[in-house]
């Protein structure tokens, strides 16, 4: 349905005028009045109430350009990748205190050597994936919080667990040194993990209010169309029967020309037809129709 709006020729007391007399010749209709006075009414309203809230600043206000823009899009890149590899460096330290699974233990000869690899890694990415997020998309940035948070919540578990039973364990068979040595390295590996997971939050809280004031724009621009929509379509609205609409058309034109507007407004009001002109002079919003509800 179209959008286009009609200005209405004239100053505001010609046009409250010819209004006041579109309203008298629709109430000969009493069904064409009961149908398009309400919905004129609420639309009035709504034109209101959307014209009472000032833009969105951020339509107007110019997006920052970016400075370095080569190494800020090369490191949004990079960032996933050495976040992926050390979350997963994480999960292999950890996953070498696990208890058995289904019987199965892990040579200690083959699990020291994956645990000290990975602890080292893991050691060594996170602050760089941390120091890399700050540049990181509102969504990425989201997902890696969770990860991150899952991974801790499992190290920590893992910790715990070895905490707890110890050299007792039927997992790997750990010496007391070797845990202990693994207890300091997971203690900093969760302490860099909790410093990424404020990262990341802060990194998408950011992000996320940066593009709240794009969805504002844009739901004003769809209230605006709507408005607009429903304004042209009780424009068109026209008595059920020739009849009626042929005394709606006679009281409308002896009505205007009683008035005596000024020609403009007279040529007008004669081309639009009591519906359109009642409709748009409720939906100018700058018009005082106070007048129109008083009779």
């Amino acid at each position: 349905m179209s959008t286009r709006t009609v200005r209405l020729a004239g100053d505001d007391t010609a046009v409250v005028a010819v209004a006041r007399a579109a309203r008298d010749a629709i109430a000969v209709d009493r069904n064409l009045s009961n149908r398009l006075v309400p919905a004129v009414m609420r639309l009035a309203r709504d034109r209101q109430a959307f014209i009472a809230v000032p833009p969105d600043a951020a339509e107007s206000r110019p997006s920052p350009k970016a400075t370095g823009s080569a190494s800020g899009d090369s490191s949004r890149e990079v960032w996933p990748w050495i976040l992926g590899v050390g979350l997963l460096a994480v999960s292999a330290s950890a996953s070498m205190f696990l208890p058995p699974v289904r019987g199965v233990v892990v040579e200690v000869e083959i699990a020291l050597p994956i645990v000290v690899v990975a602890t080292s890694l893991a050691v060594v990415l996170l602050p760089v994936a941390a120091l890399l997020a700050r540049r990181a998309r509102t969504y990425p940035a989201y997902v890696g919080m969770v990860i991150s948070a899952i991974v801790a919540t499992i190290l920590a578990a893992m910790a715990v667990y070895r905490m707890i039973v110890g050299t007792a364990s039927r997992g790997v068979p750990f010496s007391e040194e070797q845990l202990r040595l693994w207890f300091i390295a997971a203690g900093v590996m969760l302490i860099e993990l909790v410093v990424l997971i404020v990262v990341l939050r802060r990194r998408h809280a950011a992000g996320a209010v940066r593009t709240r004031p794009r969805a504002i724009v844009a739901g004003r621009r769809r209230t605006d169309i709507e408005l607009r929509r429903e304004a042209a379509r009780l424009a068109s609205m026209t008595p059920r029967t020739a009849a009626d609409a042929a005394a709606v058309e006679r009281h409308w034109l002896d009505a205007i020309a009683a008035i005596a507007p000024p020609p403009e407004t007279l040529e007008q009001a004669r081309r639009l037809g009591p519906v359109a002109w009642f409709v748009w002079t409720h939906f100018d919003g700058d018009i005082d129709v106070a007048a129109l509800r008083g009779g």
